[in-house]
């Protein structure tokens, strides 16, 4: 009987679990940041949404560049060839 308990118990969760989200929706809203700053010590972050945004994060020889990964604004991404 216990078994039947922990696999109707088990078959609940496993129910449920398509329907838990953890990605947040702003997160969901921008699949490509626009922005990153390219670190004095050749790391590289690319998760800012405006060009301010990145400044106020860069400091010493840091600087903020476009993100060649994403479309520029205003064009929707390309699509592969036929």
């Amino acid at each position: 009987m216990t078994s039947i308990r922990s696999f109707l118990i088990a078959c609940a969760f496993a129910s449920l679990a398509p329907m838990i989200d953890a990605t947040p929706a702003d997160a969901q809203a921008a699949a490509c940041r626009p922005w990153c700053r390219d670190r004095s010590d050749g790391a590289r972050n690319c998760g800012f949404v405006s060009y301010e945004q990145c400044m106020q994060t860069a400091y010493g020889a840091d600087i903020c560049m476009p993100n060649g990964a994403c479309p520029p604004p205003g064009r929707p991404p390309l699509r592969g060839s036929r």
